[in-house]
């Protein structure tokens, strides 16, 4: 029998409840145990093949309490035993190493922007299992969410396993914590969007959305298991539609993400990461002091080319010196104009560091290339499933996370 697609996500829900799993991770504490199990299973999903043992000495555990919590773990399905390590020194029994069950559920990632929708379907390990593209002028942002769900449905019901969220990320000003869309020049919005709510109560799961150049962040931050980069800039540049219109012209647009100190920077208000070269005038059509930087100008009129990635250099020269950057990623770009553009930003980084220390920021393209932002909306329900209970807030009266966790084996 054929279903809907609020009728698909209804079924994955009511199978395991994932929306109080979220909600209990994010913003409650019921008990002492609940944090040490969170713990537990966020060292799992960062650390592959790590021990009962290794667990228990990294984060203070009494050993027999992590057997307990690591059994009900398995029991639930959601961590298993996969190989045997190497017995110490002193011989003994071998150490059973541990790991995420990684098709236990999935997470949905979305990017739209004005020239079309990509989506990535990836599971608990943060590998990609699916993934689609799809040119698709973006004339209202609810109608190409709507669009890249159809798309994916197939894949989605072949798989057979519980959704934790869906992310999607786009050109701009979100508040992530709402999850509203406060305005984007690119996508016409004026207005702020209460998308979250919107989606989430259409599609019955979980839905969270974020700036795209933010997503990418994010979903470097999943590859490495929120272990590393510390500090990082997401160079996010495309050649794309100015507005979603079909007939609308093409210019580069430019945007930043941050990671300082392992974490996505939102700024006060939601906007960090919005660009606007300083050599900007009024009168100017897009972010440069230029405003004619067209498809058919940038990578075939030299003196373009060398005249804007100078400038975009130049900013992200000052931002890596500024705040000791370990990485910049960047995304966005053809390959030719990204190796062109690395070298250009390596070369003002150690020309404008002041001192004989050689500066130690890499430049290298994004991780997963134009799968990255969307990706990054995958990233973002996964870096919130795998997150530790908030104990600076109240208990309040829902599941404990041990039960919300056996509602899915249910």
């Amino acid at each position: 029998m054929c279903v809907s697609l609020p009728e698909l996500f209804a079924l994955r829900l009511s199978k395991a409840c994932l929306i109080g799993i979220i909600d209990q991770k994010m913003k409650t504490l019921n008990a002492p145990g609940d944090l040490n199990l969170s713990r537990v299973l966020r060292l799992v999903w960062q650390v592959k093949g790590i021990s009962r043992i290794e667990i228990a000495q990294r984060l203070g555990i009494d050993k027999s309490t992590v057997t307990k919590i690591a059994s009900t773990l398995e029991d639930i399905g959601i961590i298993r035993a996969f190989a045997q390590g190497t017995a110490g020194p002193q011989g003994g029994r071998k150490p059973i190493q541990l790991e995420i069950t990684p098709q236990f559920a999935l997470a949905l990632g979305i990017e739209i922007n004005p020239d079309g929708i990509i989506v990535v379907l990836a599971d608990l390990h943060g590998t990609i299992v699916e993934s689609l593209r799809e040119e698709h002028p973006c004339l209202s942002v609810q109608d190409s969410f709507n669009r890249a769900l159809e798309r994916i449905k197939p894949s989605i019901e072949a798989k057979g396993v519980p959704l934790i969220g869906i992310g999607l990320a786009i050109p701009a000003m979100v508040n992530a914590s709402s999850g509203t869309i406060l305005q984007s020049i690119p996508l016409c919005l004026d207005s702020p969007l209460e998308f979250s709510a919107w989606a989430s109560e259409t599609y019955q799961v979980p839905v969270f959305v974020d700036n795209d150049a933010r997503s990418g962040c994010i979903g470097e931050i999943i590859l490495k298991r929120g272990l590393e980069p510390d500090n990082a800039l997401f160079l996010l540049a495309e050649i794309r539609r100015l507005t979603g219109s079909s007939d609308s012209p093409k210019n580069l647009s430019v945007g930043f993400g941050f990671i300082i100190n392992g974490q996505p920077h939102y700024g006060n208000d939601f906007t960090a990461g919005e660009f606007r070269s300083v050599l900007w005038k009024e009168g100017s059509h897009g972010q440069f002091k230029s405003g004619a930087l067209s498809l058919d100008k940038i990578g075939s009129s030299k003196s373009v080319t060398d005249s804007v990635l100078l400038e975009l250099a130049s900013h992200v020269a000052l931002l890596a010196n500024l705040l000791d950057l370990d990485t910049v990623f960047i995304a966005g770009l053809p390959d030719d104009l990204t190796r062109e553009l690395s070298q250009r930003i390596s070369e003002e980084i150690s020309r404008k560091w002041p001192y004989s220390a050689p500066r130690r920021t890499e430049v290298i393209p994004a991780s997963l290339g134009d799968l990255a932002v969307a990706y990054g909306g995958a990233g973002h329900c996964l870096q919130r499933f795998f997150s530790l209970p908030n104990i600076y807030q109240r208990s309040g009266s829902g599941p404990s996370v041990k039960e919300s966790l056996e509602q899915i084996k249910s």
